[in-house]
C-alpha cells in the first residue's frame, strides 16, 4: 500500500558540493536524529533534491512526511510563516512550509539544454506549493509530478510570497510586483537566463502580481544597464496560462466579513485594491491587454461555484460552507483579446479546485499541458529573434517637440477618455480620436500631456508628431520619422517617403505606435479638392496628394489628432463620437494657470480670479496676458486688468502683444491671441466666403443669445446652414443650450466668445469692412425689432441686448440715421413698459429729432415718436413736457390723418391720460368720451383701441366719485376684453383685478 500523503517541507541550505544521493542519506539522517522516541520506528519521509534557483553553491530538498508533522517541526505548524534551523553536520541547514522565493520543482534533463523557465504564481491567501496540489489519495502536485514527465527540459519554479489575509502585512498590489521583480533578478541573472524563453503560470491574484510586474517591467525597460533582467523580463516572455485571473476585481465580501473583527486591519488597503470595479485594476488592465499582444495568452476560466466563507462557532475557524457564488465571472476572468491572441477555456471546477489536477489525464491537465508543450516547441526561435531585433533597431521613443509642463493643469476627463479610448478599448486594434475646439484652448497642450503620460506606462511604445498644418510640413515629419526609425532608402530623392513610412507604420513587427496629427486645421491638405482626382488615383496621377491616405489604419497603431475644424476632425477619424470638443478651463484650474506665470499674491487673489473671468478662462489668453506681465514689471494684475476693460483698442493691443513666447507652442503658431483666431478667419474667407460674411454680421450683435432670424439676411434655410456650419465646426460660434426663451422664440440662438467677437472685429478693421457690416447690422435690427406692443415682449427681450449694441454705432448715411431711430423708437416704446423710462426717454428723444431732420415734423413716424416721448415724460412726472408731446402729436395727426383715425384717437387718449395724471378730471373725461365714442363709430365697440378707451374712461369716472357707473363699465370692459384678447391677458387680468377690488370697496362702504 502506498504510504500516506502528507505536508511537504523545504529544505534550504544544502550543499551543492555533495552528490544528491549522499545529500539525501544525510538528510534523512538528520532528520531521523530529530524524531522523537516514538516517531523512530516509523518510514515518515519522502526526499527529493532539486537545484537552487538562486546560484550553484547550494541544493534544496523537498521532503514529505507521510506519517504527519514531525515534533522537531510543530512550531512551522502553528507559525506557517516561520522557518526552523537544524544542524546537518557543519552545515545549517533550514525547514520551512512557506516557500517564499523561488523554488525548483525538478532537476531538468541532465543531457539536454534547458529549453524554458516555467513559472507558476498562486493567488490571494493561497500556497505556494499546496494550491497546485490535487485533492486525490496520491495527491499529486502537477506542476512537479506530471510536468517533469511532459516538460522534462523545462526549469519550473513556483513562486511564493506572504499571501496570508490573516497576517498583518501591509503589502499592496505594487509591494508584491515589486518583490516579484527583485526576485526573478536573482534567478535570471546571467545573460543566458535572461535570454532564456519564459512560460507564467498564474492563479487568481496571483496573475494580477504578473500584470503589475510585466507593466512595471515594460516600464523601466529603456534602462537596461541597471536592470538587464527586467529589461529584457518582456521580450523573453513568449506566453503564460491564465486561470481566473480577477482582471476587473474580487468580489470581497467574504473576506471582509472574516476581517471584520478588527475596525481597520492591515488589509484593507489591499482589499480596495483589489474590489470589484478598481480603478487601479482598471488601469493596470489596460496596461496589461497593450503590453501582450503579440504574447501567447490562455485563459482559463470556472464554470463551478465557490461556497461563501461562514464561521464555524464549533471549531471557530472560517469555513466555506456558505451559499454559492462564482468567485470569478467569465467577463473578468477573459482578457476579452481576440481568439488569434487569447485562447479561451472553461474548467468545470470551482475557484479553488481549477488548478487542482489530480491525474495525467485530467481535461484542465491536458489542455495545459498542450499549451505548454506547444509553448516549448515555438518559443526558442520567436524568443531568439526578439533579442537578435532588439539589438539592430532602434528601441521605441517619443518625437514630441516640446518639453513636459510639469505644472500641467486640469483636463483630466479629456485624459482619461483618451487613455479609454486608446489603451482599454483598443489595446490589440488601431483607433483615432480627435481633440477640436477654438485655437489657444488647449488642444495640443492636452496632446503633448497624453504623449508623456503613454510613455511613462508604455515606454516601448514610439510616439511621433506631425505637422500637419500644410502638406509641406506633414511630408517634413514623415521625413524625420524616417530619419528617426533608421528607414533604409530615406536619403534616395526618387524615395517616395510618404509611402516608405507608411509602408513602416503599418508592419506590426515594428511595434505600437501613436501618431499625433497637430493642427490638422485644413481638410484640402488631406483630401483631394472639389473637381480633382480623388484617393489613390489622385495620388497615382501626381494631382493633389491624398495625405489622408498615408496615414495607416494598422492595428498596432493609433492616432490623436488636433484641429480647429469639427468637419476636418471627423473627415480624419471617421465619427462624431470619437471627436472631443475642448472647452476653456473651469475658473479655478484657470487661476491656477495664470499663478504659474505671474505672481498672484493674496491682496490680488480676487482681482486674479476676475482676469480669468475677463479672458473667459482661455487658456492662451491667460497665459499670453501672465507672460505680459512677467516682462513687464509695472504692469500689475490690477494694471494690466484696468487697462483691459478701458478700451476696445487696448484689449486688441494687449491681446496682440508679441512680448512672452511659449516654448510649448509651434513656431508656425502666433502666440498673440488675435492673430491665432484670424488665421481660422482666413481660411474660412478662403475656402467658404458666406460663411466669413456670416461671421462678420454676428460680430456685430452682442456675442450671445443672437437670434438666427436676425443673420439669416436674405438667404435661404439651406444657404444659411451652409454658412453656419463652418463657424461651429471651427468653434468661432456655438448654438445655446435650449431654454425658455429658446422655446418661446421658437428658433435657434447663437453666442461667440467675446475675445472671438473682438478679434473678428479688428480682422474686418484691417480689410476696412466695419463701417459696412455696421451699417448692415442697423438695417437688420430695425427692421427685427418689433413694436413694443405686449404680444411682442417675448421677441423685444431676446433682441433687446442686439438693438443697444447695434443703436451705438455711427450713422452718417440717411438710410442708416433712419434704421437707428426706428431701433430707438420701438426699444424705447419696449423699455416704457418695462419700467426702464429714463433709458426710454433717452431713446426716443433720439428718434424723435433723427425723424424730424429728415422726414418732417409732420410724418406718421415722427408723430409716433413724438406722441411716445409724451407718455415716458408723463410717466417721469414731467406733465408739462409731456402735455406739450401730446398737444403736438394730436394736432399733428389732426391734420396730416384727420379727427377720426385711429392714430389720431390713440394721440388724444395719451392727453387724457396725462390730464388724468394730474387730477385734471373734467378734461380728461371730455377726452376720453370722445375717443371712446370715436372708436366705437371707427373701429367698433370690441376692437381693443375702443375697450382702452372704455378702460381709461372708467377710471376717470371712478376718480370723480362715480364709482356705480365706474363699476358697471369696468365689468363690461372685462367680459369684452375676455372674448376678444383671451382671459390670461394682461389687459383682461387688469380689467377683471380693478373690477374685483372696485366691487369689495363698494360692498364695504355700502355703496
Amino acid at each position: 500500500m502506498a504510504p500516506t500523503k502528507g505536508p511537504v517541507f523545504r529544505v534550504t541550505g544544502l550543499p551543492a558540493s555533495q552528490p544528491d544521493d549522499q545529500l539525501t542519506t544525510l538528510l534523512k539522517a538528520t532528520i531521523d536524529d530529530s524524531l522523537a522516541e516514538e516517531e523512530q520506528s516509523k518510514p515518515t519521509t519522502s526526499i527529493a533534491i532539486v537545484p537552487s534557483c538562486y546560484g550553484h553553491d547550494e541544493k534544496v530538498a523537498l521532503v514529505e512526511f507521510h506519517g504527519g508533522v514531525p515534533a522537531f517541526l510543530s512550531e512551522l505548524t502553528d507559525d506557517p510563516l516561520g522557518d526552523w534551523q537544524v544542524e546537518m553536520g557543519d552545515t545549517d541547514i533550514s525547514f520551512d512550509q512557506h516557500f517564499f522565493g523561488f523554488t525548483q520543482l525538478y532537476s531538468p534533463k541532465a543531457d539536454s539544454p534547458v529549453t524554458a523557465d516555467v513559472i507558476a504564481i498562486t493567488g490571494l491567501d493561497g500556497h505556494a506549493y499546496g494550491s497546485w496540489r490535487g485533492k486525490g489519495n496520491l495527491r499529486r502536485m502537477w506542476l512537479r509530478d506530471f510536468l517533469s514527465k511532459d516538460l522534462p527540459c523545462c526549469r519550473t519554479m513556483i513562486y511564493g510570497y506572504n499571501s496570508k489575509l490573516s497576517s498583518h502585512g501591509i503589502d499592496t498590489i505594487m509591494d508584491y510586483g515589486r518583490g516579484l521583480i527583485e526576485e526573478l533578478k536573482k534567478v535570471r541573472s546571467t545573460e543566458e537566463l535572461r535570454k532564456r524563453p519564459l512560460f507564467f503560470v498564474a492563479h487568481s491574484f496571483g496573475g494580477i502580481i504578473l500584470a503589475h510586474c510585466l507593466v512595471k517591467a515594460v516600464q523601466t525597460s529603456e534602462d537596461e544597464d541597471d536592470h538587464p533582467t527586467i529589461a529584457s523580463l518582456h521580450r523573453a516572455t513568449y506566453g503564460m496560462l491564465l486561470f481566473g485571473i480577477p482582471h476587473k476585481g474580487l468580489v470581497v465580501d467574504d473576506i471582509e466579513k472574516m476581517l471584520a473583527g478588527e475596525e481597520s486591519h492591515p488589509r484593507d488597503a489591499l482589499l480596495g485594491q483589489i474590489r470589484a470595479k478598481s480603478d487601479l485594476l482598471a488601469v493596470q488592465l489596460a496596461d496589461f491587454k497593450n503590453l501582450i499582444r503579440d504574447r501567447k495568452v490562455v485563459s482559463f476560466y470556472e464554470t463551478g461555484q465557490t461556497r461563501r466563507l461562514e464561521f464555524e462557532p464549533a471549531s471557530k475557524c472560517w469555513k466555506r460552507t456558505g451559499d454559492f457564488i462564482t468567485a470569478v465571472d467569465t467577463d473578468s476572468a477573459l482578457l476579452q483579446l481576440p481568439d488569434s491572441i487569447e485562447d479561451k477555456v472553461p474548467i468545470d471546477a470551482d475557484h479553488s479546485m481549477m488548478v487542482k489536477f489530480d491525474t495525467r489525464n485530467h481535461r484542465g491537465y491536458s489542455s495545459a499541458r498542450d499549451k505548454l508543450t506547444q509553448f516549448e516547441r515555438d518559443a526558442p526561435g520567436v524568443v531568439a529573434a526578439r533579442f537578435s531585433r532588439a539589438q539592430n533597431r532602434p528601441k521605441p521613443c517619443s518625437m514630441v517637440p516640446f518639453q513636459r509642463d510639469h505644472m500641467f493643469i486640469g483636463r483630466e476627463d479629456i485624459l482619461v477618455n483618451l487613455r479609454r479610448m486608446f489603451q482599454q478599448e483598443a489595446p490589440q486594434d488601431h483607433a483615432r480620436a480627435a481633440l477640436i475646439g477654438l485655437g489657444g484652448v488647449g488642444k495640443s497642450q492636452i496632446a503633448i500631456e497624453y504623449a508623456y503620460r503613454l510613455r511613462a506606462s508604455a515606454p516601448d511604445t514610439w510616439v511621433f508628431w506631425v505637422h500637419a498644418s500644410n502638406a509641406a510640413r506633414f511630408e517634413q515629419a514623415y521625413r524625420d520619422i524616417a530619419a528617426k526609425v533608421e528607414l533604409p532608402g530615406r536619403d534616395d530623392p526618387k524615395t517616395d517617403i510618404l509611402r516608405l513610412v507608411c509602408s513602416w507604420l503599418s508592419d506590426e513587427r515594428n511595434g505600437r505606435w501613436l501618431m499625433i496629427v497637430d493642427n490638422a486645421d485644413d481638410d484640402r491638405v488631406f483630401s483631394p479638392g472639389v473637381g480633382s482626382k480623388s484617393g489613390e488615383q489622385a495620388i497615382e496621377h501626381g494631382d493633389v496628394r491624398a495625405l489622408a491616405a498615408f496615414l495607416p489604419q494598422s492595428q498596432n497603431g493609433w492616432i490623436l489628432v488636433t484641429s480647429r475644424d469639427l468637419v476636418a476632425a471627423i473627415n480624419l477619424v471617421g465619427k462624431r463620437a470619437s471627436v472631443a470638443q475642448v472647452e476653456p478651463m473651469e475658473e479655478s484650474d484657470a487661476l491656477v494657470l495664470l499663478k504659474t506665470r505671474v505672481l498672484v499674491s493674496e491682496s490680488s487673489e480676487a482681482e486674479a480670479r476676475l482676469l480669468v473671468q475677463t479672458l473667459e478662462c482661455i487658456p492662451l489668453a491667460v497665459t499670453h496676458a501672465g507672460a505680459y506681465m512677467a516682462v513687464r514689471e509695472r504692469i500689475t494684475i490690477a494694471v494690466y486688468l484696468g487697462l483691459f476693460r478701458e478700451s476696445e483698442e487696448n484689449r486688441a493691443s494687449l491681446l496682440n502683444s508679441k512680448e512672452g513666447r511659449d516654448l510649448r507652442r509651434d513656431d508656425s503658431v502666433s502666440d498673440a491671441v488675435i492673430t491665432t483666431w484670424q488665421v481660422s478667419f482666413d481660411q474660412i474667407q478662403t475656402t467658404k466666403p458666406e460663411a466669413a460674411e456670416l461671421l462678420s454680421l454676428m460680430a456685430m450683435f452682442d456675442r450671445q443669445g443672437i437670434p438666427e432670424r436676425i443673420v439669416y439676411d436674405g438667404r435661404s434655410r439651406l444657404q444659411f446652414e451652409d454658412a453656419v456650419a463652418p463657424l461651429l465646426s471651427f468653434s468661432l460660434i456655438r448654438s445655446q443650450s435650449t431654454g425658455q426663451v429658446e422655446q418661446q422664440l421658437g428658433e435657434d440662438l447663437f453666442e461667440m466668445h467675446g475675445l472671438v467677437q473682438l478679434a473678428t472685429r479688428k480682422w474686418l478693421e484691417v480689410q476696412g469692412l466695419v463701417s459696412r457690416w455696421q451699417t448692415t447690422s442697423l438695417r437688420i435690427m430695425g427692421a427685427a425689432f418689433p413694436s413694443g406692443r405686449h404680444e411682442t415682449w417675448t421677441s423685444c427681450r431676446a433682441l433687446l441686448p442686439h438693438s443697444q449694441k447695434v443703436f451705438c454705432y455711427p450713422r452718417e448715411e440717411r438710410a442708416a440715421v433712419l434704421d437707428g431711430a426706428k431701433i430707438a423708437g420701438n426699444t424705447g416704446w419696449y423699455l416704457l413698459h418695462m419700467g426702464e423710462y429714463a433709458a426710454a426717454a433717452e431713446l426716443l428723444q433720439e428718434a424723435v429729432m433723427a425723424r424730424h431732420r429728415l422726414l418732417g415734423a409732420e410724418h406718421p413716424d415722427t408723430l409716433t415718436s413724438v406722441s411716445n416721448l409724451g407718455s415716458v415724460l408723463e410717466r417721469q412726472g414731467k406733465y408739462e413736457e409731456a402735455e406739450a408731446m401730446h398737444r403736438r402729436a394730436l394736432g399733428g395727426y389732426e391734420k396730416m390723418l384727420g379727427a377720426e383715425h385711429p392714430d389720431t384717437l390713440t394721440s388724444m387718449a395719451n392727453l387724457a391720460s396725462m390730464f388724468w395724471s394730474q387730477s385734471l378730471w373734467e378734461e380728461a373725461e371730455k377726452l376720453e368720451m370722445r375717443v371712446l365714442e370715436t372708436s366705437k363709430k371707427v373701429l367698433g365697440e370690441k376692437h381693443p383701441n375702443t375697450l382702452t378707451a372704455m378702460h381709461n374712461l372708467a377710471f376717470t369716472l371712478k376718480s370723480k366719485g362715480r364709482g356705480k357707473e365706474a363699476n358697471s363699465l369696468m365689468g363690461k370692459c372685462y367680459e369684452l376684453r375676455k372674448g376678444v384678447l383671451g382671459r390670461y391677458h394682461p389687459d383682461t387680468e387688469s380689467s377683471l383685478g380693478t373690477s374685483e377690488k372696485w366691487r369689495i370697496e363698494s360692498t364695504e362702504i355700502g355703496t
